[in-house]
């Protein structure tokens, strides 16, 4: 089956290429109207915006997506969009449309807790990984006001600390020259509704940006309606060599997750909720100043501040034990200070970049533990057997488990130097660019513990630092044509759930909801990363262009969380040495009215040491992983193309395809169990630009397939003896979306 699809999937880009070739093809004598692809410029070869690089002096993998990419797309979050790119996939463990897992290169980056993180997200020059864990919240961020995303692969020293995978660098809108109102109108299957207002323009040497929006959705299983409402504001002002930007983002959201399924109801009613009434309703208020002052001399002075704070409730059903529900709050500030300097030096380019940048975090997190029928029935009968009256034993529905905070202190010193060596060295039109930097990190955590059953048994202190270097070379042929070759390193501290959740003996209560009070924090060591990659870049006419990367990663003490008894309870441990190694190749065109792209990944995540671990899949018994074996939910094939054809001046259509290959499920560190259906999913849609109008309709899943994009193991109580089962996610069948704006 999976070769069949692969098969299908390459029949696919071999139709796009096709397709391309024949629009190419012209009659003798005519003349093509040429569309050159624009040159991409990366804002962010610092920590702060200053002075753009074109991607052919930066030795890494990079992407930039616009924002109106993303909102011709029509997709709902940015994980969605995100799939169009190479390596680039999803896996929905929350059962949802806003909280799926984004991977690539081996590493994700998610909200749920107890997943290995290792990708680094910044708004506007801030870092918003939530410090619990390290964490992504994709639904609190400003995806319809973004200007811009930038992904840069692998670890960077300028991004810091949990740069493992790459980083994604987003910048959001600001007004432009022309006043603008847009009042957009949105629905859809699964009883989608959005209404959205934006306005934006420029007064003298002030621009304002003002955008609301509200999503509804009943989601397309049992309980699991969502509602995400958002405010973002941004004002700016340009004078001269002066350029400042106070912003502000309000979200208020309910998003109810059904989870996955066990396979036994799976292959009844995919639309089943097996735990309904999980769900996860945060209020984050955000403001961030952004400035950046030209000093002369080629001199720029650039300084980022915020303050976050983020309120949020989790709450999981269980049906093996007592329901849990955590309450949150996170109260962030700081600021990042950079001094650039673009320059001649020995009479060639070079760009250098100092910058310090500190942040306080203060983390309190309480979680309750509250009765349910099964918990209260097991309660009466456990007292009744003791001789005890059930009455009393029984009456508390809600009791306090855990009750900690932790203060975070995060330093960061860094500085960068891309520098010209050479031009005309092999031949007339080649460059040779350098590129070194070095970052410092230290983490402070001091954690006061005040849970009920034994205060203070986890109160204490954990600090962390070290240096990460980068370094790299490009070597451009001439402006077409590239090579780079790079080795950096990153660095990932232990987050402070992980941290208080570090003795097997005392597991955390659900995998996303709390903390344990232990003394195990002092046991877990920082991960450590060494990355090894070269690349190619080559752009052989102005309307085509391609890459290739391969990479790897070797990772030293890597941080997992297992579970020795189901998914109720889970602790963190070093689990010693893992590998991401992988090719990535990305093809894409513009040319006439068609455009495409046909993107190819590679990746193998495997484990480097022979360890024994705990498994939901076999409770009180561990699992011996072999040195090889693959970590699970990677898929070692992925493919994606699209085309998009502007059969008229105001319509366009677009159709895309993704293949995902097959992998192991959460929980066979051991490669042991039958694996996850590898899939394929085509998508369509059309475009409408008419003057100041827009309009899009975008079907998902066109063929209706039935495949799963998550897999683990947990015990069906819903069955006799609590059997282990497979667990998986169903991905949403067939459904559309129209949406159409007004631009006055």
């Amino acid at each position: 089956m999976q070769w069949e699809r692969i098969r299908a999937a390459c029949v696919f880009g071999g139709l796009v290429l096709y397709c391309a070739s024949q629009a190419f093809a012209q009659e003798p004598g005519a003349q093509p109207e040429i569309v050159r692809l624009p040159e991409v410029l990366v804002t962010a070869p610092a920590r702060l915006p200053g002075v753009p690089l074109p991607v052919s002096e930066i030795p890494a993998s990079v992407q930039v997506i616009t924002g109106e990419e993303i909102r011709r797309s029509g997709a709902l979050d940015l994980q969605e969009f995100m799939q169009q790119l190479p390596g680039v996939h999803l896996n929905d463990q929350q059962g949802n449309s806003f909280q799926p897992d984004l991977s690539f290169r081996g590493f994700s980056g998610t909200s749920v807790t107890g997943v290995p993180q290792g990708i680094s997200v910044f708004v506007d020059g801030v870092r918003v990984n939530e410090p619990g864990v390290e964490e992504i919240n994709f639904d609190l961020l400003p995806l319809d006001d973004v200007e811009r995303i930038e992904l840069i692969r692998g670890p960077t020293a300028i991004f810091g600390r949990n740069t493992l995978a790459g980083s994604l660098n987003i910048i959001t809108r600001r007004g432009g020259a022309e006043r603008e109102i847009v009042p957009e109108l949105s629905g859809g299957s699964f009883g989608r509704q959005k209404y959205r207002l934006h306005l934006g323009g420029t007064e003298g040497p002030i621009d304002y940006y003002f955008a609301g929006s509200h999503f509804l959705e009943d989601g397309f299983r049992d309980e699991t309606e969502s509602r995400l409402s958002q405010f973002f504001g941004k004002l700016g002002y340009r004078h001269g060599g002066t350029d400042i930007t106070l912003s502000y983002q309000y979200q208020n959201n309910k998003i109810k997750q059904a989870g996955s399924l066990p396979l036994s109801i799976l292959q009844v009613d995919r639309e089943q909720n097996f735990t309904g009434g999980d769900f996860f309703e945060p209020t984050l208020h955000q403001a961030t100043l952004n400035a950046r002052q030209a000093l002369g001399g080629g001199f720029s002075l650039g300084l980022n501040g915020f303050v976050r704070k983020l309120d949020a409730e989790q709450f999981n059903v269980s049906l093996i034990g007592e329901n849990s529900r955590l309450f949150n709050t996170t109260l962030s500030g700081g600021g990042t200070l950079q001094l650039a300097h673009e320059g001649r030096f020995l009479g060639r380019k070079n760009l250098l970049t100092l910058g310090a940048e500190y942040a306080r975090h203060e983390v309190d997190i309480r979680v309750f533990e509250e009765q349910n029928e099964r918990s209260l029935r097991a309660c009466i009968e456990e007292a009744i057997a003791m001789g005890e009256d059930p009455a009393e034993e029984c009456s508390s529905l809600s009791e306090l488990e855990s009750d900690l905070s932790d203060k975070q202190d995060v330093v960061g010193f860094y500085v960068q130097d891309t520098a010209e060596l050479a031009r005309g060295l092999l031949l007339a039109g080649d460059s040779l660019t350098l590129t070194g930097a070095l970052r410092y990190d230290y983490v402070r955590h001091d954690i006061t513990d005040r849970s009920p059953a034994e205060p203070g048994k986890a109160t204490g202190r954990a600090t962390f630092d070290r240096f990460t270097p980068r370094a790299g070379v490009n070597y451009n042929l001439s402006d077409n044509y590239g090579i780079y070759v790079s080795y950096s390193e990153g660095f990932r501290a232990p987050a402070f759930l992980e941290l208080t959740c570090a003795d097997p003996t005392a597991p955390c209560v659900g995998i996303q909801a709390g903390v344990a009070p232990d003394t195990g924090f002092f046991n877990l060591r920082p991960v450590k990363a060494t990355n090894y990659e070269v690349g190619f870049r080559a752009r052989p006419a102005s309307w085509l262009e391609g890459s290739l990367a391969i990479y790897r990663t070797d990772v030293r003490d890597d941080i997992f969380s297992v579970s020795p008894a189901g998914t109720i309870n889970i602790f963190f441990q070093n689990i010693g040495d893992t590998k991401r190694e992988g090719i990535e190749v990305a093809l894409r065109g513009i040319y006439e009215r068609l455009e495409g792209y046909v993107n190819y990944a590679y990746t193998r995540a495997t484990f480097e040491n022979d360890i024994e671990l705990a498994s939901p899949r076999t409770p009180g018994v561990t699992q011996q992983v072999r040195k090889g074996d693959e970590i699970p939910l990677t898929p070692n094939h992925r493919i994606n193309a699209g085309l998009r054809y502007r059969l008229l001046k105001w319509f366009t259509l677009s159709v895309g395809m993704t293949y995902v290959g097959d992998q192991f499920f959460r929980g066979d560190d051991a490669n042991t169990q039958p694996k996850l259906d590898d899939y394929v999913v085509l998508n369509a849609g059309i475009d409408v630009r008419w003057q100041r109008f827009a309009g899009f309709l975008k079907i998902n899943n066109l063929l209706n397939s039935h495949y799963e994009t998550f897999g683990t193991f947990a015990p069906n109580a819903k069955l006799p003896g609590d059997p282990i089962e497979p667990f998986l996610t169903p991905a949403p069948p067939i459904n559309v979306i129209v949406g159409a704006s007004y631009r006055f």
